[in-house]
């Protein structure tokens, strides 16, 4: 019990909250703590969802799935991140994405009814679970601005430029594979390295593995 609270107090949705206090909201409700190996699927898309679940261990994908047998991958959860969250107090109540677990992972699941009591008694955990939907849906609107870029460049620059955002810096460490990377962008993984090696040959960037460089900032925002 004393390793779940200190990795819920890790979680977005306990921010402000000591271990006494999570501890003591647990204590009335019910949960249910599963663990899953990797590959193996968490949700189907279109599965009912009940629960709002929290990563306590390990990651895992949102992948969307076409019928031509094209992969999106939406978004990469880690420890801490919440699941379903957003259909708690929506009018659907299916999973809009397959969840598939990336490594070993352990989640919590507490009931859409459980989480709305404990807003409704809590007003920092309110704030908290509010703050995560805003926070989604500023992400989601980036990510359907990135799919309607007409070209894999300007895919690829909008990437580089919000992670230059967040790391504050020109070099850029990429932390998914870059088959990831490509799904994140919807795009294949062949088209992906031949339009980076193109950015390189057009001097924008240099990459090593993990870490790409931008080299030429104002050329990258022009050509977006």
């Amino acid at each position: 019990m004393e390793n779940i609270i200190t990795q819920l107090a890790g979680c977005e949705l306990f921010n402000g909250f000591t271990l006494q206090e999570i501890e003591d909201l647990l204590q009335d409700i019910n949960y249910n703590i599963k663990e899953y190996g990797k590959d193996e699927i968490i949700a189907l898309e279109g599965e009912e969802a009940k629960n709002v679940g929290i990563v306590l261990s390990g990651t895992l994908t949102i992948n969307k799935l076409y019928q031509d047998g094209k992969q999106m991958n939406v978004k990469q959860m880690l420890s801490g991140n919440l699941l379903g969250f957003a259909l708690v107090f929506s009018d659907s109540t299916c999973y809009p994405s397959t969840l598939i677990a990336g490594v070993d992972t352990t989640i919590i699941f507490i009931s859409h009814q459980d989480i709305i009591a404990l807003c409704y008694v809590n007003k920092l955990l309110l704030s908290n679970f509010l703050k995560i939907i805003s926070n989604q849906l500023v992400y989601l609107s980036d990510k359907i601005k990135m799919i309607n870029y007409s070209t894999i460049r300007k895919k690829v620059i909008n990437y580089l430029l919000r992670e230059y955002d967040n790391q504050k810096s020109l070099l850029i460490r990429v932390s998914i594979s870059r088959k990831e990377m490509a799904e994140t962008l919807g795009v294949t993984r062949p088209a992906l390295s031949n339009e980076m090696i193109n950015m390189k040959k057009d001097g924008l960037i240099k990459y090593d593995n993990n870490i790409i460089e931008i080299l030429n900032f104002n050329r990258l925002k022009d050509e977006i």
